[in-house]
């Protein structure tokens, strides 16, 4: 690999590693190695005894990757390089380093953090998508659903690296992505702890605007369904000095120049602040952060006088901090103050302000025997008000972390949780002390915890392939940690130190040299200074100044200070000096306490006493403890450079922090090993075109991988093989990527030379077609003639075979009907059987359940009687003893004076009351009195139509002693026509004509009688309707008189009798059925009576038993027990009868009408049968209307709506029938001009669809069906809307309904949309993007890294293909169609399914660099075509579904053109319409060449295009937004169908409802 051409990296001073070209072959033995640099040629000088070479570069396809692992070389140049190349020409600031995420800070606001990109990456696998904190968030969320198990997300890195934001934006993912299992809102309060600690906690630094000055470590509990129940907050050594001192160009805790901002409010007029001079921080606005503050407090549940009472403490901190000392005189050790600030402070704190002077300025000493008050110097004094600051601020911050953690407490049950630590990085100054020495102690066990865990994984990784390993060789920082946190170690020296009177930090530091010097090679000495010591951490040497050490592992403050803040007026104050207060334990997690690194101040106790070091030492512990319980994810953040300039990468700044956070050890790690690993199929598919033909065994792909490393790398070492994976050692897949293009090279060649034949053949080819042509024309002719003859004999051999065919079918059809009608009588015999068989059965069942029922009933009933004679003689016991001390007490006259007291005033107000209720009920009796009056009148009326109807039945008997006298005329006609014919013989001919003409006759008579009976239908429909039927026959009878000849006369006769007989036998059966209805009626009177009496009964059986309550009470509580009673009874009875008023007048009411419809009726039909006797009446037709009874409403309601199963509707009957039948119901309402039942029929259905939807809104047939059933309503109620046909609507305008209908239209199209987008979500990606079409065309890709393996052999197959997706766009357009959708309807549905499929695809495509290849947009590309295919085969290209699939088509053209000059940029802009600008440059930016011959997007090309694409006014989202929707409109479609035609189906069960 050190041929010539070869690339190397050399070390460099400014750029740390620099780049090289090798010119000549190295020989063995040679010292120098010829290298050419940009602009200069070197020698490069090697160690001839370490044989150490310059690094190899990797290939140029392999650079930019998303993870560092997927690199040929692992080593620190090519991991420097390559973020170099993502972070600088790419923008793109996440890269993935095996398990660690390296996150660049940009020093810019980006747009790939909003919701659409959370959208986007929730639910993917790790690998799937470009390296985002986002993807380490879900990786850990579904690691923690699927494996049970905590995890926790561990963000690291400088101060201004963006931990923090880094932390928030996880937390964020966490609560969109989750949400919250209560109504409680514990996403929205998890965020909103982030600017209260932000502002607490956080101070600007020279290195950071906004640096976290402790440290914290988040627990976000979730349920079983993965949701957020609550969280936990735990904090670690805050920097206390910051308080009372910050460096120049630096600034105090956020909070403190908040409050100074809003000093000029009203509220804080009080704490006498002033604004703030000091350093401003560009671009932070300190009010808007302060109003959000408190906004974040009132979320979290602080109440607005415990946040005033915040803001009191931190302004007398800021006046604490300005109270000046002045000596009394030059040379005295003592001081006084005379300062307005302490005044403020006493004031605000409310305490003795002389008692808080003479301590601040004096100190106690306590010896064994007594006890002296010493005052102190200024620079002491000062020392004790810093300390006390210091000690107030901790407090206060102690009391924050615990009020938020017990906001984010829920009682719900936690199953698991996933921690979000944000912990400083390792830190080196010019002067460092106890702080950093803290910091980096920390990170010295984190990094061991890394250190294992990445080992593990590796083992982890050979173990589960079954491949031979040997233990790898890591740094272990064990011996480093030992000479911190051991028995004798520093911190153990500086704790006893501590304890002595008289220790200093220079005889600490000189304990040090004598124990650990020359012990551990981890501790040195300065050369030039007594006063520090160096520790040899894994990132770096660190010298430390031990000024200030013991005093800040002390943290010493005076007893006798903190005992006046405990005699503070202020309440929080008492609460943060509580003597017994403690941090508390954890709300979320038994196990855990909630307390931050440095807890409260403790007086008399033994916790007091423990130093700083020792506290941190035992939160760490802790804090290691619940690490190695759960699964780590690491993010590591990267300052870029110093200066906080965006995209500017510094390579010095850069690899220092690369090396302290542990990325190189990691690759280190991995390249120890076998740093490259391929699955079998990915092998296969990148490496197939160094195999032959004859190597290749398709059926063991494994085998043939085993065959063609054998042959290529003879070194067996260099490659191993798993069970699914090959591991390879570092280079070596470089060394294949180099075969491989050498082999593809030669095939170019090939091809090459075999286009350049090909060329020559086809001028052959055209030569040698001319001279064929002209033979063709000759044998074409003797072909036609031979092809007419066998034209013919096939003509004739068809004929032959249809006629055999029908011959054969013919008897085939004989003996089917045959054999079925035998089948047919069979099956019909033994079903009879059968039914018979379980008719007895049925019927024993029927007489065994009777006897079982009677004999149970009666030994309930004796069962029940003996209770009750037990429980009467029981109850006469206990009255008669009651009713004994009753009489007793009744003889004393003075108790019943005195308990009857004050009760004659209460009796005259009930009786007053009980009058007024008298009264109404007499009112309320009279108008009872005067409707049964009225009805009694109605009755009379109804009394006297019977009487009528008497009448007529008599009239018909008198019309039938007619008809015997029409009789007798009728005989003696027939003698004189008898006697006529014998004597007028010689007229045979002329009595032949009348035989003729008597048939005639009989014809009219037949006539005649049919009109009889349509003039009975027509006159009598119904019972209860008298008609004078006999004028009608009397009319009748002349119209048959009329006939020639006596014979027509007679048989007139015959006829009127017949009649006659019809109508009085009809007229019978009408008063009987009359006589039925009264009947009924009686009955159902009798019923009424009945449970009145029984209503009588209960209340007697009431009134019984309160009697009994009341004889068991005292004598003044039964006095007001039985008034309130009886009040209550009268009230009842009121009720009762305004109730029966109302029911009156209800009927009265609807007799009225009726009486109105009948006389009108009856009124029409006489008019009619004076004017036109003989008229022939139609038979009443069907009007489209549907009439159900109110109380059938529900009933209504539940059987076409609420239980209707929408599948056998869309198979058996007509599409839109539900819909039908409501309008047909409402359509009858109007018909009746019934307004209420119009608007409870119209509310009921709209809330009964609701129910269905709310109910069954996932099932997609369900809710297309009642899109359907709703556009098909509200159709019909604008078809019928006017005057334009006989069924339109007459009475009311239902307009507004209308609108309502229209809008739940919109809402079921939506949620139809909705049931859509998740059936199709999780197979978009598979199907656009990795479905693999084309067979072969994404076959050679490229290596990857850790994060995108897969586990199988043979490479799983995509459960989701586009031909998946295609059928399943079958199913949505059959389902709808059956359903009867509208076609316009179904066209803005087709449209909206394809703007999300080019949605969810174009957002995965823009998020995964993986995808953005040439091959890639060729596959795309074929997709979307067999997406057009579809809508061209459904007739849907006009539904404007093509232009929604535009952007995605854009984008696969934007991977296929050329992107080099000027003119393919200007190319590029025209044909790009439909992409915005940073969709443009996003996907030239992830251009990815798939083979050496494709070439990268060049900076220049891209810059270019963004100066063309300058004046475009676009959105400036990178995402398209996939829950967009288009507007939906519904287009007027009238229903081709006739109301009068429709039927309905039994099978709907709606027999209750009537055609009319």
């Amino acid at each position: 690999m050190t041929s010539s051409y070869a690339h190397v990296w050399i070390t460099d001073t400014e750029q740390v590693w620099q780049s090289a070209e090798i010119l000549e072959d190295y020989k063995d033995g040679s010292p120098v190695l010829r290298l050419l640099l940009e602009d200069d040629k070197i020698d490069y000088k090697i160690d001839l005894q370490s044989k150490q070479m310059p690094f190899l570069r990797n290939p140029d396809i392999l650079v930019g990757e998303n993870d560092l692992t997927s690199l040929s070389y692992l080593h620190e140049p090519a991991v420097l390089h390559n973020l170099r190349i993502r972070f600088v020409d790419n923008n793109h600031i996440y890269t993935y380093c095996g398990i660690v995420l390296v996150a660049i800070n940009p020093y810019e606001q980006l747009p790939i953090y909003s919701e659409d990109i959370i959208r986007a990456y929730s639910g993917q696998n790790m690998g799937d998508m470009d390296p985002h904190i986002f993807a380490v968030a879900e990786e850990a969320y579904k690691q923690m659903g699927r494996n049970e198990k905590d995890q926790s997300i561990i963000v690291s890195g400088e101060s201004g690296a963006g931990k923090t934001v880094s932390a928030k934006y996880t937390m964020r993912f966490f609560a969109t992505v989750s949400g919250s299992s209560n109504h409680a809102n514990i996403e929205e309060k998890v965020l909103a702890s982030s600017p209260i600690m932000e502002a607490v906690g956080n101070a600007k630094t020279t290195r950071n605007d906004n640096s976290s000055r402790f440290g914290k470590y988040i627990e976000i509990g979730f349920d079983q369904q993965l949701r957020i129940v609550g969280a936990n907050m735990r904090t670690y050594l805050l920097e206390k000095s910051r308080v009372v001192f910050q460096a120049e160009n630096e600034r105090n805790y956020h909070i403190f120049y908040q409050l100074c901002s809003s000093a000029v409010d009203s509220e804080f007029m009080d704490l006498h602040l002033g604004t703030s001079n000091r350093t401003h921080i560009e671009g932070v606005d300190d009010a808007a952060d302060f109003m959000q503050t408190r906004h974040a407090l009132n979320l979290l549940g602080i109440k607005d006088d415990n946040q005033l009472a915040i803001f009191r403490v931190i302004a007398a901190i800021l006046h604490l901090g300005n109270v000046a000392f002045q000596s009394k005189d030059r040379d005295s050790e003592s001081c006084f103050i005379s300062d307005r600030h302490l005044a403020f402070f006493c004031q605000l704190l409310g305490l003795e302000m002389q008692e808080m002077t003479r301590w601040l300025c004096h100190r106690k000493i306590v010896t064994a025997s007594e006890t002296y008050v010493k005052p102190m110097g200024c620079e002491q004094a000062v020392n004790a008000r810093d300390a006390l600051a210091k000690h107030v601020y901790a407090q206060l911050f102690s009391w924050l972390v615990q009020h938020i953690n017990q906001a984010l407490h829920t009682t719900d049950k936690q199953k698991s949780f996933i921690g979000v630590l944000d912990i400083y990085g390792f830190e080196t100054f010019e002067v460092n002390s106890f702080e950093q020495f803290c910091i980096n102690y920390a990170n010295e066990k984190l990094q061991q915890q890394f250190n294992m865990h990445v080992f593990k994984l590796e083992q982890e990784e050979y173990m589960k392939e079954e491949i031979p390993w040997t233990l790898i060789d890591f740094y272990d920082n064990q011996p480093c940690i030992d000479l911190i946190e051991a028995k004798l170690g520093i911190l153990d020296l500086l704790d006893e130190e501590c304890r002595m009177p008289k220790g200093t930090d220079r005889s600490w530091v000189q304990k040090l040299y004598k124990t650990h010097m020359g012990m551990s090679k981890n501790f040195k000495k300065p050369r030039m200074s007594n006063t520090a010591f160096i520790v040899c951490h894994f990132a770096d040497e660190v010298e430390y100044q031990c000024a200030g050490f013991l005093e800040k592992n002390r943290d010493t403050v005076r007893e006798e200070q903190i005992n006046i803040l405990r005699s503070s007026k202020l309440q929080l104050l008492l609460e943060l000096f509580r003597e017994d207060r403690s941090t508390g334990k954890s709300p979320l997690r038994g196990r855990v306490s909630i307390k931050p690194a440095r807890p409260g101040m403790q007086t008399s106790s033994k916790e007091h006493k423990k130093t700083v070091g020792h506290q941190f030492r035992n939160s760490l512990y802790l804090l290691m403890g619940t690490l190695n319980a759960t699964t780590p994810h690491y993010v590591r953040c990267i300052k870029p450079n110093d200066h906080k300039l965006p995209f500017t990468f510094d390579p010095r700044r850069a690899v220092q922090q690369l090396r302290a956070c542990g990325v190189l050890e990691t690759i280190r790690i991995s390249a120890a090993g076998y740093p490259s690993r391929w699955t079998y199929q990915e092998f296969f598919n990148r490496y197939r075109v160094l195999m032959a033909k004859k190597d290749i065994i398709f059926t063991d792909k494994k085998q043939t991988c085993h065959n063609v490393l054998e042959k290529v790398i003879k070194d067996s070492d260099k490659y191993q093989f798993g069970k699914t994976k090959i591991f390879f050692r570092a280079g070596q897949v470089a060394y294949m990527e180099k075969l491989r293009a050498d082999k593809l090279r030669a095939a170019c060649i090939r091809m090459q030379k075999t286009i350049r034949g090909w060329l020559q053949r086809r001028r052959y080819t055209r030569m040698r077609s001319a001279t064929i042509t002209i033979q063709r024309f000759a044998r074409g002719h003797q072909a036609r003639c031979y092809t007419k003859f066998l034209r013919q004999t096939r003509a004739a051999t068809i004929i032959q075979k249809h006629f055999r065919r029908y011959t054969q079918r013919k008897r085939y059809l004989r003996m089917c009907a045959a054999t079925i009608t035998i089948q047919r009588h069979l099956r019909g015999t033994l079903a009879r059987r059968t039914f018979h068989l379980m008719l007895r059965e049925h019927m024993a069942i029927q007489l065994q359940r009777w006897v079982r029922g009677w004999l149970a009933r009666r030994w309930h009933a004796r069962a029940h009687a003996a209770i009750v004679l037990l429980q009467c003689c029981v109850r006469r016991m206990l009255a008669r003893r009651e009713l004994k001390c009753l009489k007793i007490e009744a003889r004393s006259v003075e108790r019943y004076k005195k308990l009857n007291q004050g009760m004659e005033n209460k009796i005259i107000q009930l009786q007053h009351k009980l009058d007024e209720q008298s009264k109404e009920g007499r009112l309320l009796g009279l108008r009872l009195t005067t409707v049964e009056a009225s009805r009694a009148v109605e009755v009379e009326r109804l009394a006297a139509e019977v009487e009528l109807l008497k009448k007529s039945r008599d009239e018909v008997h008198h019309a039938s002693n007619r008809i015997l006298s029409l009789e007798e005329e009728l005989a003696a006609l027939r003698a004189q026509l008898h006697d006529a014919q014998a004597q007028n013989l010689s007229l045979q001919k002329q009595s032949d004509a009348d035989l003729e003409h008597s048939r005639g006759c009989i014809i009219v008579a037949l006539r005649g009688v049919c009109q009889v009976k349509h003039v009975h239908q027509s006159y009598f429909p119904c019972p209860g309707k008298s008609v004078p039927w006999h004028c009608h026959l009397q009319k009748i009878l002349p119209e048959l008189s009329n006939e020639n000849g006596d014979f027509n006369k007679h048989f007139a006769h015959n006829m009127y009798w017949y009649c006659c007989d019809a109508m009085v036998t009809l007229r019978c059966s009408v008063l009987e059925s009359q006589l039925n209805v009264q009947r009924r009626s009686h009955e159902i009177e009798v019923q009424g009576l009945r449970s009145e009496l029984q209503a009588l009964r209960e209340e007697s059986g009431r009134q019984q038993q309160l009697l009994s309550q009341n004889l068991q009470l005292p004598p003044e509580a039964r006095i007001e027990a039985s008034l309130q009673h009886e009040i209550t009874r009268l009230t009842n009875e009121n009720l009762e009868l305004m109730q029966q008023l109302e029911k009156q007048d209800k009927t009265i009411r609807k007799l009225k009408k009726q009486l109105k419809f009948f006389a009108k009726k009856v009124g029409d039909m006489e008019g009619n049968s004076i004017s036109q006797p003989a008229i022939q009446r139609k038979e009443k037709e069907f009007q489209g209307m549907l009439d159900y009874k109110k109380e059938d409403e529900s009933k209504l309601m539940k059987n076409l709506i609420l239980e209707l199963k929408p599948r056998g509707v869309a198979v058996n009957l007509i599409p839109g029938l539900p819909a039908y039948i409501l309008f047909m119901c409402v359509r009858h309402a109007d018909f009746t001009n019934d307004d209420q039942r119009v608007r409870t029929m119209l509310t009921s259905s709209i809330n009964s669809i609701k129910k269905v939807l709310k109910k069954r809104g996932d099932d997609f047939e369900t809710v297309s069906f009642w899109l359907a059933n709703t556009c098909r309503f509200l159709h019909c109620l604008k078809q019928y809307s006017g005057e334009e046909n006989d069924h339109c609507l007459r009475n009311f305008d239902l307009t507004e309904y209308r609108q309502v209908i229209s809008d739940l239209a919109i809402q079921i199209y939506q949620q139809l949309i909705k049931v859509i987008e998740n059936t199709l979500h999780t197979g978009i990606v598979p199907a656009m993007l990795e479905d693999e079409s084309i067979q072969g065309v994404m076959s050679g890709m490229k290596p990857t890294g850790l994060r995108k393996r897969t586990s199988s052999i043979d490479g799983e197959a995509c459960a989701h293909t586009l031909d998946s997706v295609i059928r399943q766009l079958d199913a949505f357009r059959e389902t709808l169609l059956q359903h009867g959708i509208d076609p316009e309807l179904l066209k803005q549905v087709v449209r909206q399914i394809f703007f999300l499929l080019g949605a969810v695809a174009l957002n995965s495509l823009l998020l995964r660099k993986d995808m953005c290849s040439w091959s890639k947009g060729m596959q795309i590309r074929y997709n979307v075509s067999q997406l057009e295919e579809w809508l061209r085969e459904a007739r849907l290209q006009q539904s404007g579904a093509k232009e929604a699939l535009q952007p995605l088509v854009q984008a696969a053209q934007l991977l296929q053109m050329k992107k080099k000059t000027d003119e393919d940029a200007e190319a590029i802009c025209s044909m790009c319409s439909a992409l915005t600008t940073p969709q443009i440059i996003k996907i030239l930016n992830l251009y990815t060449p798939m083979n050496e011959f494709e070439e990268r997007v060049s900076v220049s090309f891209i810059r270019n295009i963004q100066v063309r694409l300058r004046e475009r006014k676009e959105s400036p989202h990178l995402l398209l937004d996939v829950k967009h929707m288009y507007p939906v409109t519904f287009p007027f479609n009238p229903s081709p169908l006739g109301l009068e035609t429709i039927q309905i189906p039994v099978s709907l069960s709606l027999s209750f409802i009537t055609l009319v």
